[in-house]
């Protein structure tokens, strides 16, 4: 083998390769198949996001939603004035700073959002049927440690 072989070959059985690589597929395959195969109630990535984040952390102003999701406020100005306009979450003002509108679900909001949890839930059922209970628990404990490790780097830097 050549040198430049023997880096190949070092590459492609690099388990941060096969990760880099599964990765793109995975975020490019999982909305693909979610979008092919949407089951009753769905709403954008964006906005489905911004709802489990209020619903969790309860009001929260434009410039929180913002770092938390590493977004430009622009950005998140358009999602939220959409939201606004469906009725999924209205302003209220910061009891600390009058200047600061504070941001919650409506009324209405909670129901659709469990709605679509419940269809998101049953696409994923749907698609990993040949899957047994415990590779599905791994793997969602796994994505989940991804997740954490990815944001507390993205918090150290910022």
């Amino acid at each position: 083998m050549n040198m430049d072989s023997d880096n190949k070959h070092n590459r492609e059985n690099s388990p941060f390769s096969v990760l880099e690589s599964q990765i793109s597929l995975f975020v490019r395959r999982a909305e693909a198949v979610r979008l092919s195969n949407i089951m009753g109630k769905e709403m954008d990535r964006s906005s489905y996001l911004i709802l489990q984040f209020l619903e969790k952390a309860g009001a929260a102003g434009i410039k929180t939603i913002s770092t938390t999701f590493q977004l430009d406020i622009s950005t998140v100005s358009r999602q939220i004035a959409a939201l606004e306009a469906k009725g999924l979450i209205s302003r209220l003002t910061d009891p600390n700073d009058a200047r600061i509108s504070l941001l919650q679900l409506t009324e209405e909001a909670p129901a659709l959002l469990a709605e679509v949890r419940a269809s998101r839930e049953a696409f994923f059922k749907e698609l990993l049927t040949d899957w047994d209970e415990e590779e599905v628990r791994i793997f969602g404990n796994l994505l989940l440690k991804f997740n954490q490790t990815a944001e507390q780097r993205i918090r150290s830097r910022s």
